[in-house]
């Protein structure tokens, strides 16, 4: 076996005793993520040479970005020992590290994802770990590695607040400061008068009026006539008495 072939050897030995130290469980440490695509980032090229000449050959490995209510996670791809074994054979030990086909590569937009994250939040590049179970062993969890994007990035607008080295102007708009007319001065006091409350319409009361009473003519007092013996009647029936008591 040739210098290279051993190199290889031990790296890739040196990765499965690294991946079995730090196996374990992280079930209790998953979240749940919507997928929302698949990329694919170069790994570079690499040849393969025989006694009839040489062969070119790019190499390529999917990312996939889920997202969660912290920001973007892009996770790339698990590695393939064995894959990277065989082209580092092939081609004499100069190829890239190869990875392989996975569950994530036939996920559809919007499709839910568990996975659990240990991310390096001190760097810029904010580098993650990324453990997932294996659909088709349970109980098992594939390692990869990506990368995260916040949703509130960091700013510097307030990492010079309170120290007196920004002008008051500066200092009002970026760290939530009044002007100087007002800086210092204490709230208004509430007042503390009540407040007027509408006052509720009267509603007089409508007088009733009784109906007045219909004048209902009293008949005229007709004066007696003086009692007569004998009355005499004409033709037209006007009456006369003859004799009067």
């Amino acid at each position: 076996m040739g210098v290279a072939m051993k190199k290889i050897a031990l790296l890739l030995l040196a990765f499965v005793v690294f991946a079995q130290a730090k196996e374990k469980d992280h079930s209790a440490e998953y979240k749940v993520g919507t997928f929302t695509g698949t990329g694919q980032v170069s790994d570079g090229s690499y040849a393969n040479c025989s006694g009839g000449g040489c062969s070119a050959y790019s190499a390529a490995h999917n990312i996939h970005t889920v997202t969660t209510e912290d920001g973007v996670y892009a996770i790339e791809a698990p590695t393939s020992l064995a894959g990277t074994m065989l082209v580092g054979m092939m081609s004499g030990g100069n190829s890239p590290t190869m990875h392989k086909a996975w569950f994530m590569d036939n996920l559809h937009e919007g499709d839910k994802v568990l996975f659990a994250a240990k991310c390096d939040m001190k760097h810029s590049q904010h580098h993650c770990e990324f453990w997932l179970p294996n659909p088709d062993k349970p109980g098992k969890e594939f390692l990869t590695f990506g990368g995260f994007t916040p949703v509130v990035a960091k700013t510097n607008t307030t990492s010079l607040c309170g120290m007196g080295k920004l002008s008051a102007s500066v200092e009002a708009q970026v760290c939530g400061k009044a002007d100087d007319a007002t800086a210092g001065d204490p709230p208004p006091a509430p007042d503390s008068a009540p407040a007027v409350q509408p006052q509720a319409a009267v509603v007089k009361p409508i007088p009733v009026v009784a109906p007045a009473k219909p004048v209902v003519a009293k008949p005229a007092v007709q004066q007696q006539a003086p009692l007569c013996k004998s009355i005499m009647t004409d033709a037209n029936g006007n009456q006369t008495c003859l004799d009067q008591q």
